[in-house]
């Protein structure tokens, strides 16, 4: 079109375009403060031109060509790796501080205090084998060292009991936000296939995966119509036209595992079959007869992963506190029985090796008659040589657990076990386990506070490219303003040269 209509529609245009800019400027304006949005920019292009012969080529104004988001992706995606990490670690650390705090040392009223009060009572006793006093201390420290390590695996057992159902509570969100994320990707889908760019959705969808990566070490793909698709440990958990669902393995015994099917520990426990440690995580299919089918996931990262991590090293700090009181049980009751029993006498500790710790105490029989307690190898009056023999145990290095070997070596004459080579002391055994602990709560807390800076960092990069600057957006929207301005003000120029033609020129 040419003319002065040509020109009143190539100012229409510039009007139109400087509009939208506008609008887009507002909407970053207005969500600065909006965590996960991304500022929007408008893509300006030249409508197609026409051709004057002889003369050329004349443009005939502006369109929008589309608005986008200002983001770098693959930014965003080592923020999701990064973000996985630093959950996993700070979730660690968090899980082993507990247990840090149940060990309690060192602590003048610790476990090792108490073996070396116990070491010293017996020291005692032997050395008055006769004085009544003396056998009443024994049982009591020896008591208060059963209760202590009793309260001890209690207090583990529900730290390890806690974990586990926070895998489950997790793993019910990373389902949830599963959920959502596949309601948004038909969403984008909808509006993409039209031809629209759902940039406020694109930012959602973003937002959403940022959190489930905090979850679990997803790995995603984006396709043409920006639609993600989530692996977890190189299975699919979400594609265009399926989404898997995780459960979490609550107890397992005998061949049979108790889940909480999709994480939910109220209304949806499930029995499989299948012996599964408590706190895997399941990933569920349905089979062409319409019965789930699991497999195991492998979480290397993420809360979930952190929490795992967690309760292995719970269970082996359990193990080791087991064979801890059965090294310590058995070889008292060895000397306390002259060799009789292990497993009965002035200790008692149960039948379950998975139980030991929980069930440590001073025999009923010594406990309601302390002054019936045998304190030497013969009946003479004074002797007590077989305190002083269990005092001096505090010195001996045992296997952990003591094995059958070791005990095998017990010379009834001398009341002495053979040293391990590879062996330690009781209070050495203990701070071994407590070491151990430490050891992990500490790299685990180097760890998270390193993955912690590296997120930052490339939190402030995103921020860089996709934060909203308000110096920058009030500048665009002067120079949109004054683009606008400009146009209305050639539509009035345009206005007047029409009623000239028209009006002013005769007939």
């Amino acid at each position: 079109m040419s003319g002065l209509f040509g020109t009143l529609n190539t100012a229409t245009t510039g009007m139109s375009a400087n509009q939208v800019a506008l609008q887009t400027s507002s909407h970053n304006i207005a969500n600065t403060n909006t965590d996960g949005y991304s500022r929007q920019r408008v893509q300006l292009q030249t409508t197609p031109p026409y051709t004057i012969t002889g003369v050329g080529t004349m443009g005939t104004g502006v369109k929008t060509a589309k608005i986008t988001r200002v983001v770098d992706d693959f930014v965003r995606n080592q923020i999701r790796s990064a973000n996985s990490q630093y959950q996993f670690y700070n979730q660690k650390s968090d899980t082993l501080g507990q247990l840090e705090e149940t060990f309690n040392e060192p602590s003048d009223n610790g476990v090792i205090k108490q073996l070396s009060t116990l070491t010293s009572s017996w020291t005692q006793l032997g050395n008055n084998p006769e004085l009544g006093t003396a056998k009443t201390l024994v049982v009591e420290n020896a008591s208060t060292l059963g209760d202590t390590i009793r309260g001890m695996a209690k207090n583990i057992e529900q730290l390890k009991d806690d974990s586990v159902q926070s895998v489950a509570k997790n793993t019910l969100d990373f389902n949830e936000k599963v959920k959502q994320l596949q309601t948004l990707n038909e969403q984008i889908y909808n509006m993409s296939s039209q031809g629209e760019t759902p940039n406020d959705l694109l930012d959602s969808r973003d937002s959403l995966l940022k959190d489930i990566s905090g979850l679990a070490d997803i790995s995603t793909s984006i396709d043409g119509y920006g639609r993600a698709s989530i692996q977890l440990g190189g299975q699919d958990i979400l594609t265009k036209d399926t989404r898997a669902t995780l459960s979490t393995v609550m107890e397992s015994t005998n061949g049979q595992s108790s889940i909480a099917f999709g994480g939910d520990t109220v209304s949806s426990m499930e029995k499989i079959t299948g012996d599964y440690s408590v706190g895997t995580v399941l990933i569920s299919t349905d089979g062409t007869s319409g019965a789930k089918s699991y497999s195991q996931l492998d979480i290397a990262s993420g809360t979930i992963g952190g929490l795992q991590s967690s309760v292995n090293e719970i269970q082996k700090r359990t193990d080791e506190l087991n064979d801890f009181v059965s090294t310590i049980t058995k070889t008292v009751n060895t000397i306390y029985t002259d060799g009789k029993s292990s497993t009965t006498g002035f200790f008692e500790m149960g039948d379950d090796p998975q139980n030991y710790a929980l069930n440590f105490k001073v025999s009923d029989a010594v406990t309601n008659n302390p002054q019936s307690m045998s304190v030497g190898r013969t009946n003479l009056s004074g002797d007590g040589s077989k305190a002083l023999a269990i005092a001096k145990l505090a010195t001996v290095k045992f296997g952990q657990p003591v094995d059958d070997t070791q005990l095998g070596s017990y010379d009834a004459t001398s009341m002495t076990f053979k040293d391990s080579a590879s062996g330690s002391t009781y209070a050495d055994d203990f701070n071994n386990i407590v070491t151990k602990n430490g050891i992990s709560k500490q790299q685990a807390d180097n760890t998270s506070a390193a993955q912690l800076s590296l997120l930052n960092q490339l939190e402030y990069k995103n921020e860089s490219v996709s934060g909203v600057s308000l110096n920058e957006e009030m500048s665009d929207v002067i120079k949109f303003q004054q683009g606008f301005q400009a146009n209305a003000r050639l539509l009035s120029v345009v206005s007047e040269m029409l009623d000239t033609l028209i009006n002013r020129t005769g007939v």
